[in-house]
């Protein structure tokens, strides 16, 4: 699949791995970028509690009120909490998987749509590693880019573990790739070369001189 081609769907992302291709690593999302959603949910976990406690001694004449107020705390904890987890899944859902020959990214943006792209090493011309911030030095996190040639890509991994590890990685990856491409086509150039030696001689054979003709 090249850079510019449009996102396809499919739930195994490796699945197209040729023969030979061996995973080098797969990056997961830093576990830094969930604290906002974990603190929303407590948030509004103790609002509930402090308001189903609180409220009936304010109100003359409560009745039913305290209990019903309990009951509304409980559907808040239970709605605070699938959001944490639906906000769990889509965040670990994203994530790249780097191959000994191609870049995969798994983009997961709701619960039930995840879009995988995938880059040949050959088409990567650059790996960005970025800490902005106390905390990203402090947690080790960061954000890795990937670069293409010709047009700004589209790679971008965010809350990304030891960014310039896995940029190391991802470029000896290339390395290996490109070191591989070239024994391949001085292969193909040497059995190119070798079809024209005659048995028995080192180098290639003359071209057969024609006899003239009357």
């Amino acid at each position: 699949m090249q850079p510019n081609e449009p996102q396809q769907n499919f739930k195994n992302p490796l699945a197209v791995m040729q023969p030979g291709e061996q995973i080098v690593c797969e990056i997961k999302r830093h576990p830094i970028g969930l604290i906002g959603t974990y603190v929303m949910a407590g948030i509004l976990i103790v609002l509930a509690a402090v308001l189903a406690a609180l409220l009936p001694h304010y109100i003359t004449n409560a009745g039913s009120l305290p209990a019903i107020l309990w009951g509304a705390f409980a559907l808040v904890t239970v709605v605070a909490v699938l959001i944490a987890w639906v906000g769990a899944k889509v965040y670990w859902g994203n994530r790249w998987i780097v191959t000994s020959d191609s870049l995969t990214q798994v983009a997961q943006t709701t619960l039930f749509n995840t879009q995988s792209s995938q880059l040949s090493m050959g088409n990567i011309e650059d790996v960005t590693a970025e800490q902005n911030g106390i905390l990203a030095h402090m947690f080790g996190y960061g954000l890795l880019r990937v670069e293409t040639a010709g047009e700004r890509s589209k790679f971008v991994f965010m809350y990304c573990p030891s960014p310039n590890r896995y940029a190391q990685e991802i470029l000896g990856a290339r390395e290996r790739f490109e070191q591989g491409r070239r024994g391949e086509d001085e292969q193909r150039l040497y059995r190119s070369e070798g079809a024209y030696a005659q048995p028995g001689t080192e180098g290639p054979a003359e071209p057969p001189v024609q006899a003239p003709q009357n």
